[in-house]
């Protein structure tokens, strides 16, 4: 008996026969047709299980096929066969509601696997159909099935995970629910991606590793129950833990909690969760997949490099995510410029993309903006991060023929909307020549020489203005816990009252690192802070630096020679806070960033 009826469209003789040698020897029945009008009448006689219809035939297209199919009979599985050149056209395809696309030249091994898979779920609807036929639990089946379908219609990952959590969390009888998915960048790291009804996005765990899934999950169970909640005032939570795999690895983890009435999620719970998992394990594949397409669809041929109204649309979603669950992501503009140094024309600007597309993360999407420049979004990156980013790319760019010019602006920390973000990029692309300055500056002088040289720009002050500044300016540490910063203090002896005042116990679960060029007081201090010798920087004043994703800020004050008071300089200057920040990080060897 045949594994299956198969109906293969193709205008060209050579595939037809193709299609019918690979499926005839995986034991399925075909029939070849040479057009989409052939196909039709075909259908109106026979049914078929699967159709095969390649994508561009003259006459009727082959996304015209599946759109008169779908019209006909919506439960029809269609796979759609493509160049790599067409793929604008699978999109399509897909979104009409065919089931798998196949690039050519394609394989055995890939056609059988797609019409395996689908014959594969079209048994288990068959089977779903005989349960339903019979009347066993048919409301409950029936409402799974429809938040299945509801999953599959939805393409959008973050429209996805958000169906996801609602339909869990509604077919458990759940009050609230939490989703996290797959880094695309660090596969054994999972991102917070949707969150549901009593469960808050700004409380939950923005990153999970797969070390810390609970154990039966590790150890291979498909969902376990478990308890949140630390007891006293607030009572342990009943939780149920799903894990969601693709391709035999980690995809997903869903926290389902609030169990209306307060039990515990029993057997049967978990049955109707790891049931619907499967649905949302093959929404998610779906999902990812389209994903990929369209941004091979929307690639520049030449470059590599993305279109601009991908990554417009994709800022206007991260946007969104950093809003909703405190997340922070990064875009830089870069300027290529010929080796004369004036604007580079479209070879200087390739040579640029073409070094950044083997440097950037799966994740990051590089594009070409209409006005020449270069636009890189980096994905789950802050401004900490992104500075970093930027000093990367000025060093490859020394031994480049392309001088390049570069400024980064990051979500939430400078602006909260796309149009704020861009004029802040502009900005601070057209003081990257001042941001090299500095730079230079403190590689050829040295940081000791730099800050006596802004003493000499500074003011004379009292010393209890600079030690209430520099009280100021660590009262910021820790304010924000999730903000990561950078924050170097010398106190010498002018800003000593300063340190004595400093609770390091504030940075315990705060992101910012803090260096003191100072002998500890405590040896066993608490919180992240790094006490460093001032031998490591001789003959330097005493400074407060702090830079990242909160305010910047710089202080350098020494006492003046005869007189009672201090010089002192102070400034917010992002670009010389900056420059500032990294020679120190450079210098000392500490901390390393990531």
């Amino acid at each position: 008996m045949a594994k299956g009826r198969v109906l293969a469209v193709d205008d060209q003789r050579y595939f037809r026969e193709l299609i019918s040698g690979l499926l005839g020897q995986e034991g399925y029945e075909v029939v070849t047709v040479g057009s989409g009008e052939e196909a039709v009448r075909a259908m109106e006689r026979e049914r078929f299980d699967v159709v095969v219809t390649d994508l561009v035939m003259p006459g009727m297209s082959g996304t015209d096929l599946v759109r008169r199919i779908k019209a006909t009979d919506p439960e029809q599985d269609v796979v759609v066969v493509t160049g790599v050149v067409d793929v604008r056209s699978a999109v399509e395809a897909m979104k009409l509601g065919a089931s798998e696309y196949l690039l050519k030249p394609f394989d055995r091994d890939a056609l059988a696997t797609a019409l395996g898979s689908i014959l594969q779920r079209r048994r288990l609807h068959v089977e779903r159909d005989r349960l339903l036929a019979e009347n066993i639990e048919y409301m409950a089946e029936r409402s799974l099935f429809e938040r299945a379908i509801s999953m599959f219609s939805t393409l959008s990952i973050e429209a996805l995970a958000e169906k996801m959590v609602e339909s869990l969390a509604g077919e458990l009888d759940a009050d609230g629910a939490a989703l996290w998915l797959v880094s695309e960048t660090q596969p054994d790291l999972l991102v917070l991606a949707a969150v549901h009804g009593l469960v808050r996005g700004s409380e939950e765990a923005e990153t999970l590793a797969t070390t810390e899934l609970p154990k039966a999950l590790r150890e291979g169970a498909v969902s376990c129950s478990g308890e949140v909640g630390e007891g006293g005032a607030e009572a342990a939570r009943h939780v149920l833990y799903v894990l969601l795999r693709s391709a035999g690895r980690v995809a997903g983890l869903v926290r389902i909690s609030d169990k209306r009435g307060g039990a515990p999620f029993d057997e049967i719970d978990r049955g109707y969760a790891e049931r619907l998992a499967n649905f949302a394990e093959v929404a998610i594949r779906n999902a990812w997949h389209l994903r990929d397409v369209q941004r091979r669809a929307l690639q520049d041929p030449t470059t590599g490099a993305h279109r601009f109204e991908l990554v417009e649309d994709v800022v206007r979603r991260e946007i969104e995510r950093a809003a909703r669950f405190g997340r922070s992501f990064s875009v830089a503009r870069l300027r290529a410029h010929g080796e004369s140094g004036a604007p580079g024309g479209t070879a200087a600007r390739d040579a640029v993309v073409a070094s950044l597309r083997s440097r950037l993360r799966a994740a990051d999407l590089l594009t070409l903006a209409p006005d020449g420049s270069i636009l890189v979004l980096l994905a789950e990156t802050d401004a900490l991060g992104a500075a970093t980013f930027k000093r990367r790319v000025r060093e490859w760019s020394q031994g480049a023929a392309a001088r390049v010019d570069i400024g980064v602006a990051s979500c939430p920390a400078d602006a909260t909307d796309w149009a704020a973000l861009a004029r802040r990029l502009e900005a601070r692309l057209d003081r990257d020549a001042t941001a090299s300055a500095w730079e230079r500056c403190l590689a050829e002088s040295g940081i000791a020489a730099v800050m006596a040289g802004l003493l000499e720009e500074g003011t004379s002050e009292s010393p209890d203005t600079a030690a209430a500044l520099a009280r100021f300016a660590l009262s910021e540490v820790g304010r924000n816990p999730r903000e990561r910063n950078l924050f170097f203090f010398h106190p010498g002896g002018p800003l000593a009252t300063a340190l004595s005042a400093f609770d390091a116990r504030r940075t315990q679960e705060c992101a910012t690192e803090v260096i003191v060029l100072a002998a500890p007081a405590r040896p066993a201090q608490e919180g992240r802070v790094a006490w460093v010798s001032p031998e490591r920087l001789p003959g330097c004043p005493p400074f407060a630096v702090h830079y990242g994703d909160g305010p910047s800020y710089a202080l350098v004050c020494a006492s003046e020679p005869g007189r009672e008071g201090l010089r002192l300089f102070h400034t917010n200057d992002r670009e010389t806070v900056e420059a500032l920040a990294f020679r120190l990080q450079l210098d000392l060897r500490m901390p390393t960033l990531a």
